[in-house]
């Protein structure tokens, strides 16, 4: 592990996290640019969902930008969901952050991660944990599977949280399958929706979960800026925001 002050507070991560810890080594906050780009789409009363929350540097950085909103941050894999934890802890914001270990899919329930790093170097995900710590490893963007770590699984629809006014989505291919089951939630607050559209821009992880889960036919072709556009009436989407592989879907 290794802690680094920041203009945001205290982040401590894995040292062989391949890209996050790099950047905080080079004195740079990760994806400082974007989250503040994205603040001005943000209601400071409302609040702010974010599926993939990895150890938290996002969410610490968007509790800055509330006042009397709170961040409900979900993260999956248990061992960063605790270090997500020790973050929020670390810095004082237990009453601005609100986190969840569980993963957001198209069902509630159990499921699996990926027991391989695809988007990072192929290693198995619990040796760089283990005996492997001296090897990188993007702990952040691990997908769903069937042979990894067991895992909680839940739908936005049934989290039960009201007065969402920002989502941030960055669920490693899962994207069409878990706002397949987020209707009734999308529909009566309308969010800003920051997602990654790894349908798109980052396929092979799109078709690692669909490979995976393949009884969610229906839910995996989900097009959400579709149902957002046409059917809601959102006002715009934008695109590759920033230069990434991210939409954001603006109402």
């Amino acid at each position: 592990m290794q802690t680094f002050k920041t203009k945001y507070g205290d982040i401590t991560c894995y040292s062989n996290e391949s890209y996050i810890t790099k950047k905080f080594k080079e004195g740079l906050y990760w994806d400082e640019d974007t989250l503040l780009q994205l603040k001005k789409h943000i209601n400071p009363q409302k609040n702010i969902l974010e599926i993939g929350g990895h150890c938290g540097t996002s969410t610490i950085v968007y509790s800055s930008f509330l006042t009397s909103g709170k961040c409900y941050v979900f993260e999956p894999q248990k061992n960063l969901y605790n270090l997500l934890v020790h973050n929020i802890k670390q810095n004082g914001l237990s009453e601005k952050i609100i986190p969840f270990n569980k993963g957001v899919f198209c069902y509630t329930g159990k499921g699996n991660m990926n027991n391989i790093d695809l988007d990072g170097g192929g290693g198995i995900v619990e040796k760089r944990y283990t005996t492997e710590k001296e090897l990188q490893c993007n702990f952040g963007g691990i997908t769903l599977g069937i042979k990894g770590e067991v895992i909680d699984l839940i739908t936005i629809d049934d989290m039960s949280i009201d007065n969402i006014g920002f989502i941030h989505c960055d669920a490693q291919g899962s994207e069409n399958f878990l706002f397949s089951s987020a209707l009734k939630t999308i529909s009566r607050d309308k969010p800003v929706i920051f997602y990654e559209d790894n349908f798109n821009n980052c396929r092979y992880l799109y078709d690692s979960v669909k490979d995976n889960y393949p009884q969610f036919k229906n839910e995996s072709v989900f097009d959400l800026k579709s149902y957002c556009m046409n059917v809601l009436g959102y006002r715009t989407c934008i695109e590759k925001f920033n230069g990434g592989a991210d939409n954001l879907l603006i109402p």
